[in-house]
């Protein structure tokens, strides 16, 4: 008999979180955007970089393929155009618009074409750009970043929230200051930990959504800014 418990999932307040995860744990930010998301009965808009935004993930976990229509993406491939995008965020948002998602927001601040002066102070300044966009919007800003290291120690001092995402025996761990859960075992000792988990989570939290199966795949997620 399957002994399956809905998690809670931490909730995603005004201000910078950043997310930790293990690689073990893929998956952990997209099912934080699209549950922000459904909650909220809002937009997203995510400036993305190495490939986080890419549809397949974010189609497989989403529990109605609409949804996929309140997330707006806009990439960038060079740091320069990432600094730019995030200029033009204020101009993006609208008022459906309840989260800002920036998965790796450090990567292309590592260009080798960049001195380490020039990049440290070129992410300084463009971090700045996004925590003024928190406190002035007063909107959730959802971060991860490439490396744990001293060039990344800008997005820890400024985020007003930390969560951490790890794999224990018992399923994926959410844990921060004010936050903690455990995802438990769905029956028979066996944990999943794949998309189809998060996917399942999902479901479970917003039933009246879980109409995926039934909806063909988009061939790609709405998109804004550079392409």
């Amino acid at each position: 008999m399957t002994n399956y418990r809905t998690p809670e999932l931490p909730t995603l307040e005004p201000g910078v979180t950043l997310l930790e995860t293990e690689s073990r744990t893929s998956g952990a930010l997209h099912s934080l955007v699209l549950d922000h998301v459904l909650l909220e009965s809002g937009s997203a808009l995510w400036v993305d970089a190495r490939g986080n935004g890419t549809t397949q993930p974010i189609a497989e976990l989403a529990p109605d393929m609409r949804v996929l229509d309140r997330i707006r993406i806009a990439r960038a491939f060079t740091p320069w155009q990432h600094y730019s995008l995030l200029e033009d965020v204020p101009s993006e948002l609208t008022a459906e618009t309840t989260l800002l998602v920036l998965p790796d927001v450090d990567a292309f601040y590592r260009n080798e074409d960049l001195s380490p002066h020039k990049a440290g102070q070129m992410f300084s300044e463009a971090f700045q750009h996004v925590v003024d966009i928190a406190e002035t919007y007063e909107l959730p800003v959802l971060v991860t970043r490439m490396d744990d290291d001293t060039f990344s120690v800008p997005v820890e001092n400024a985020s007003t929230t930390i969560l951490q995402c790890e794999q224990t025996t018992f399923g994926p761990r959410f844990s921060g200051e004010e936050f903690e859960t455990l995802v438990y075992p769905v029956g028979d000792g066996i944990v999943q930990t794949t998309f189809t988990f998060w996917r399942r989570v999902l479901a479970s939290r917003h039933p009246a959504f879980d109409v995926a199966t039934e909806s063909p795949t988009p061939a790609e997620v709405r998109t804004v800014g550079s392409n």
